[in-house]
């Protein structure tokens, strides 16, 4: 059996795109390139997979990226803030901060007006390593992108906000 790659629609299927039954799982049409999660993780995968490589040579993992960003536009933050925006577990994320700290990319603080909650900052060091990454991270994004339109984007984000809004709601058992 031949394996397509993901986005190729088998013929049956791209005759019948208008049929829901081809991206639902439980149909005798479904196939896996017409899965809207396959091909989200797979392009995520790609994705991810070349930042991971980028990343690594200049000292920074994933996860110290995904924390890095999200104190970019919430800093300071606390533990906690930083978990729920960077999708992380709590735990997970004080491991990645005790790493950035080790590293010199941030510091921590109790918060002024609760001292149970720490607070995260990026040094100076946090925020060049941030300025230095940003570029090549954007580089990634436009070859991601590429072919694709403004409005495409929009839609996509548009779309993917209201798949997360429906799988907020009560799970399905």
């Amino acid at each position: 059996m031949a394996t397509r790659a993901p986005g190729k629609l088998a013929g049956r299927a791209k005759d019948s795109m208008s049929n829901r039954s081809v991206y639902d799982p439980s149909s005798p049409d479904f196939r896996l390139e017409n899965s809207p999660f396959y091909l989200m993780a797979h392009a995520d995968f790609k994705y991810h997979e070349d930042m991971d490589i980028v990343l690594h040579k200049h000292g920074v993992s994933k996860p110290i990226y995904r924390v890095m960003t999200v104190l970019r536009e919430r800093e300071p933050a606390s533990i906690g803030a930083i978990a729920e925006a960077a999708l992380t577990k709590r735990s997970t994320i004080s491991r990645i901060i005790d790493r950035m700290v080790e590293q010199g990319l941030a510091c921590t603080a109790p918060n002024a007006d609760d001292q149970r909650v720490t607070e995260v900052t990026l040094t100076p060091a946090g925020h060049e390593t941030l300025r230095t990454l940003t570029p090549i991270v954007g580089r990634q994004f436009n070859r991601a992108m590429d072919g694709v339109s403004d409005s495409d984007i929009a839609r996509l984000l548009a779309t993917l906000q209201k798949i997360g809004a429906n799988l907020s709601k009560l799970p399905i058992e």
